[in-house]
């Protein structure tokens, strides 16, 4: 039997891994997940390292980043500067931000490192098409935590539910909305990120201690997609 459970309130795109992205009033959906999500990596142009700002501080000032897509087109800013495409002067303005040489390359790209040797470049975590968080859990992390504030940035879903349920109570169970289908698969295991200073929002390492003291270290859950098709903001969300 299905059932709708609640709506998408939000739906976000993650054109480069680790720093921040998009919000869409409509996205495509593939088996991939969503369309132009996470193509591109911030790395190391020396040693061909893939940013890592929750555990590494020297990756740090990538979480005052943000990407958006133009079309075919990957665009980057930051506090200094704004829309920069992909290329030499992108590659330069990260490199002094960031203090070492630093650049954009998409996923599955080589980076040459010594004139011979190739590193095919991949992403740290490639666990799932999709990340669903719920408005619930949000809800309830704030209570757990009193003071201090929360925000989907910190966790970084691709779609934000309005719902009255815990999505963990979703595990195993087939989902449809909008024209897409799909299984709940796991538990969406949390790391720094989710205590990190980002853009408005400042350190809160209780953040992270109360997700591992109260939730077993998760909060939202990975999704398959088992038919492509179209989300929609408003659109309702079905368990069957």
């Amino acid at each position: 039997m299905s059932k709708p459970v609640g709506a998408i309130k939000e739906i976000w795109r993650y054109p480069i891994s680790s720093i921040g992205g998009e919000g869409l009033d409509a996205a495509s959906v593939g088996d991939d997940g969503i369309e132009g999500d996470r193509t591109h990596l911030l790395v190391d142009l020396d040693i061909g390292e893939v940013a890592s700002p929750e555990t590494t501080p020297r990756w740090r000032p990538a979480l005052m980043l943000s990407a958006c897509r133009t079309g075919n087109e990957v665009l980057v800013s930051s506090p200094i500067w704004k829309m920069k495409p992909i290329g030499p002067s992108l590659d330069a303005a990260l490199s002094e931000l960031m203090g070492f040489r630093c650049g954009v390359r998409p996923k599955g790209s080589s980076l040459e490192n010594d004139g011979s040797a190739a590193n095919y470049l991949q992403p740290r975590y490639d666990l799932a098409s999709l990340h669903f968080l719920t408005t619930k859990s949000l809800t309830d992390l704030a209570s757990l935590t009193p003071g201090s504030q929360i925000d989907r940035r910190r966790f970084r879903p691709n779609v934000v539910l309005e719902t009255e349920s815990f999505e963990e109570d979703w595990l195993g169970r087939s989902w449809a909305c909008g024209g897409v289908k799909g299984n709940i698969t796991e538990r969406t295991k949390r790391c720094g990120m989710t205590m990190v200073a980002q853009p408005g929002l400042p350190e809160e390492p209780e953040i992270l201690r109360t997700i591992v003291r109260q939730r077993a270290r998760c909060l939202g859950v990975y999704a398959s997609v088992a038919r492509a098709g179209k989300l929609s903001l408003g659109d309702k969300f079905v368990l069957s």
